[in-house]
């Protein structure tokens, strides 16, 4: 059964949509994960933010 999968040659219009699909499948799939890693890891990332109470007070004074 393997064999006749991989015999490309006698694949059917509608195995190479199949495959074709199922490719197209995959790599939306890993897209979506690489996407969902990066904003989890910008969520995360801790970062700086201004105090901004000390420039009221200097303003203010």
């Amino acid at each position: 059964m393997l064999e006749s999968w991989m015999a490309r040659g006698d694949w059917t219009p509608e195995q190479w949509l199949v495959f074709s699909i199922m490719v197209f499948i995959l790599i939306a799939v890993l897209v979506i994960v690489l996407r969902l890693w990066s904003i989890y890891k910008m969520a995360t990332t801790k970062r700086e933010r201004p105090n901004l109470r000390v420039a009221r007070r200097l303003r203010n004074k």
